[in-house]
């Protein structure tokens, strides 16, 4: 089974608990193109853009050993599966999953989109995504090898450069929906035909804001 590392555009409402209805529709075109057979949040790379985090070490990941259901010992004897427990910093008596299909859903992998606007930005090594995703498409950023290779740098890559700058220019619409009409000074409260709100209201109220936005870590499988 091969994973690959997508970054998808999702509202900043989103969190571990909604995030699957924030990814449905802009990863559905991947699903139905047979391009991807299914995919998760964070998932096998759970984690990347943190590198401090270590599911093992996350609390949220323990569980009751099986063995000994959590009381160390198994006929007397120490219980040999959950040993380490202690050592690797562990509470006694716990295990984690090995598959990461087990693992809970971090909030890391949830990452505010102005912090990859920022011009010091990098992915952490062999982290870069090798597609962008939102509801304006896929773009793929030609990123596999280098990440296969191990020689991926972190830099943001090209193509990714080139969906923000359009992003914030408002060359690129990742939210399709109808905009809801403004409101003016005529007695049906409309703004009257032929006119335009002014600069301020019209990016107020249709502009890209990168604080309405967030990025999911997203392991997309295939």
């Amino acid at each position: 089974m091969g994973h690959r590392l997508l970054a998808v555009l999702v509202r900043a409402t989103a969190t571990v608990e909604t995030i699957d209805a924030h990814l449905a529709e802009p990863m559905r075109p991947l699903l139905r193109a047979g391009v991807i057979d299914g995919y998760r949040l964070g998932g096998q790379v759970t984690g990347a853009w943190a590198p401090a985090y270590e599911p093992a070490a996350d609390p949220n990941n323990w569980r009751t050993c099986p063995a000994c259901t959590g009381s160390t010992t198994v006929d007397a004897a120490v219980c040999a599966v959950c040993a380490d427990a202690e050592r690797a910093g562990r509470r006694p008596g716990t295990v984690v999953p090995w598959s990461y299909t087990d693992w809970a859903r971090y909030p890391g992998d949830i990452v505010a989109l102005p912090r990859l606007l920022h011009p010091g930005w990098r992915f952490p090594p062999r982290r870069t995504p090798i597609a962008w995703v939102d509801l304006a498409g896929v773009v793929w950023l030609h990123t596999d090898e280098a990440v296969l290779t191990g020689t991926d740098s972190g830099s943001v890559p090209p193509r990714l450069l080139a969906v923000f700058r359009d992003l914030l220019a408002g060359r690129r619409n990742p939210d399709p929906t109808p905009p809801v009409p403004r409101r003016g000074t005529t007695p049906a409260g409309w703004l009257p035909p032929g006119r335009s709100a002014p600069r301020q209201q019209r990016l107020l109220n249709g502009g890209f804001h990168p604080a309405d936005w967030s990025v999911a870590v997203v392991d997309a499988h295939s």
